[in-house]
């Protein structure tokens, strides 16, 4: 078996590059209407089995938008091959003597993994130091709403290779770390709605392939960066709801392709940049209402 698909509660199994799909009872992808929602509704399933570590050719695992629930096991590790682990919008939990996620642990032994998409589960507890062992193939963290606690390890800037990193939605407390700036390849940030404090990093202004960034709802305050404006690659920028003052830095004015501008809820003062007129914003939102174009 090289590749297990469950999305929607449809299993799609690929062996020797034969596809076999098998629909679960009741047979609710015959039913119509209301009869068809009853039907979702009822089927429960139970969590990812110990012995999928037996799969050693499986590359991709997808159980996405299922009703799963149990344990993230900790010998998906011993899978060794796997590329794509997408386990979001279930009910999944994290091992509870545990303190700390403690599957990402086991996960350093897989040398090709890109995708780890584990959002919208119950998977708390706190991003172990570990997590600068996973291997620089790693391309997409997707983390929202999982209610991990705890701050972003120092060593989460190991991961080079990393383009895409969304932990909004979680209890994460402490600073954004300087570490940051080790990824160099990082070109989408969302931190937003979480419980980050501190100054926003002059270490993000290295990131000179990133297009979104998103600190929303925190606790960040301080300045924001001048150098912010040296990030031309920068289409969305979301500040909003955090405790930021003195004015918008006029080097935002560089932006020349930014879409998004939000800044609202904070302490700033004075008059926006001269040159935001001349930018392509669609919309910017500096207090409760916005403005679009």
């Amino acid at each position: 078996m090289k590749e297990v698909y469950l999305d929607n509660v449809q299993v799609m199994a690929f062996i020797s590059s034969r596809a076999a799909i098998l629909s679960p009872k009741p047979n609710c992808f015959h039913c119509k209407g209301e009869e068809n929602e009853k039907a979702k509704a009822k089927q429960s399933f139970t969590g990812i089995p110990e012995s999928i570590s037996n799969a050693s050719k499986l590359i991709s695992l997808d159980l996405t938008k299922n009703n799963f629930s149990g344990i993230v096991p900790n010998s998906l590790g011993n899978l060794g091959l796997p590329e794509e682990l997408r386990l979001g919008w279930n009910n999944f939990i994290s091992e509870p003597s545990s303190p700390e996620l403690s599957f990402i642990n086991s996960l350093t032994k897989c040398t090709k993994l890109r995708v780890l998409a584990i959002s919208e589960n119950h998977i708390t507890g706190t991003l172990p130091v570990s997590i600068e062992n996973l291997f620089a193939s790693l391309q997409d963290i997707s983390a929202q709403r999982c209610g991990i606690k705890g701050t972003i390890p120092d060593g989460i800037g190991n991961l080079s290779g990393l383009i895409t990193l969304s932990l909004f939605g979680n209890d994460l407390s402490g600073s954004i770390p300087s570490t940051i700036k080790g990824l160099q390849k990082l070109r989408g940030i969302d931190v937003s709605d979480n419980k980050l404090r501190g100054s926003i990093p002059d270490d993000l202004c290295q990131l000179r392939e990133l297009s979104g960034l998103y600190l929303s709802y925190n606790q960040l305050f301080g300045l924001v960066p001048a150098c912010l404006g040296n990030i031309t690659s920068l289409r969305q920028l979301d500040l909003s709801s955090n405790k930021l003052t003195s004015t918008i830095p006029a080097s935002l004015g560089n932006l020349k392709d930014l879409l998004l501008f939000q800044a609202y809820l904070n302490s700033f003062h004075g008059n926006l940049p001269s040159d935001i007129g001349n930018l392509k914003i669609r919309k910017w939102r500096m207090s409760s209402t916005s403005q679009e174009y």
